[in-house]
């Protein structure tokens, strides 16, 4: 972490500094006899602010703060420490100092001071640091919501050593370090998920589908098919569409689509926090599974046409980066529809033997999912009731591949 020197004289240096010159000058040009106690004083006071100046220029110079914990790792609702070394390299001391850190309110100080209008945490510790030595400071914290907060802001406050003041540093660029927070997958409303899971929803990982590599025929296009499913090449020579016949292949392969807009509006779901603490859950329980995933969100990113996804997730090691990516699901940010959503997957997405997708539906919604039923995909839909099969009339959650 680097730092700059905001350089202010205190008033009472410049009013000693004022009374000083005018003394001096009516000594010199106007013969006037100073007490021989006032000279000594002017004396202390000047050689005060001279060795203050030196300290300042010279306490800076060897000084390092750096973040030891630069990457940690929660899940919410669990505690933690924020560690910063503090190191004296060279001969000046820092004595009774402060440190004023200012997170993202992802994260919750344990003394906070921060107002509650703003959308931040702070805190403040003092310390000491001696010459050649060096101290950690510990700053204690729980994780209050998923997401990532990093330190926008820190300011030190060094006391000059020889009087009239302190000096104030404040943080230049960002700190290298974040603070990840994962959604809370032990939720006590998971527990229905889990049991359901444990019905055998996960058990079967077979399931009869199209290998796009391997073509058998061609039959008439019907409105459920791709573009890429059209053979071009018969269609122009028979004058009309005509569709690839594929040969079926077994494989199972999960799609987990993530809808971070509520109903005819841009705002997200008002349980689009518990819908990513059961994901959280549930991700794990397909890890265990060593079953294959990729996870899109309708949330746009800075390329061209793409979504927010993280892609082909296999096993416990793939579980990490799944967190990863659900903590940094921003909920306010710029979304498209879920049916456009739907229909951009359907168009050019690798199709899936199951899919998953989150919240309510609707008449448009319903309209694009007939068209993944048709395709023989089994639908799970993810909601307040927990895991539910979708295009069902039971409520019921049934085995995969019944």
């Amino acid at each position: 972490m680097r730092y700059k020197y905001d350089f202010s004289e205190t008033q009472t240096a410049s009013l000693f500094m004022v009374i000083t010159s005018v003394l001096i000058i009516f000594d010199i040009f106007y013969a006037a006899t100073l007490n021989i106690y006032i000279v000594f004083m002017l004396g202390i006071v000047l050689a005060c602010i001279m060795l203050n100046r030196l300290y300042e220029r010279n306490v800076m110079k060897h000084l390092h703060i750096d973040i030891i914990n630069d990457e940690v790792r929660h899940y919410k609702g669990e505690s933690g420490v924020l560690k910063i070394r503090i190191a004296q390299k060279g001969i000046m001391p820092v004595l009774s100092a402060s440190l004023t850190v200012t997170a993202g309110n992802d994260i919750r100080f344990i003394n906070d001071q921060a107002l509650k209008i703003r959308q931040q945490t702070e805190t403040t510790a003092v310390f000491t640091v001696l010459p050649k030595k060096e101290t950690v400071i510990e700053i204690p914290y729980t994780a209050a919501r998923r997401g990532v907060s990093y330190i926008v802001d820190s300011r030190i406050r060094i006391p000059r050593i020889f009087g009239f003041g302190h000096m104030d540093l404040r943080q230049v660029g960002p700190a290298r370090h974040e603070i990840m927070i994962y959604p809370d997958k032990y939720a006590v409303h998971n527990e229905a998920i889990k049991f359901k899971i444990a019905q055998g929803l996960f058990k079967n990982n077979e399931s009869l589908y199209n290998d796009p590599l391997l073509t058998l025929g061609n039959r008439e296009y019907m409105e459920m098919d791709t573009f890429r499913d059209i053979n071009w090449k018969q269609s122009a020579r028979i004058g009309n569409l005509q569709s690839k016949i594929y040969e079926k292949t077994t494989y199972t392969e999960w799609l987990i689509l993530i809808n971070l807009r509520s109903e005819s509006v841009f705002a997200p779901p008002g349980n689009i926090e518990r819908i990513f603490e059961k994901l959280s859950f549930l991700t794990g329980e397909i890890a265990k599974e060593d079953i294959t995933y990729s996870l899109i969100a309708n949330m746009k990113t800075f390329d061209e046409g793409s979504y927010f996804r993280i892609d082909e997730l296999n096993g416990l090691r793939s579980y990490r980066p799944v967190l990863e990516a659900l903590a940094k699901i921003k909920t306010v940010t710029f979304t498209i529809a879920f049916e456009r959503f739907l229909n951009h997957v359907r168009l050019y997405e690798k199709v899936p033997s199951h899919i998953i997708v989150t919240g309510e539906t609707d008449e448009l919604i319903d309209r694009e999912l007939e068209y993944f039923l048709h395709r023989g995909i089994t639908i799970y839909q993810l909601n307040d009731n927990g895991l539910e099969r979708y295009g069902k009339s039971s409520g019921t959650v049934r085995a995969v591949g019944e």
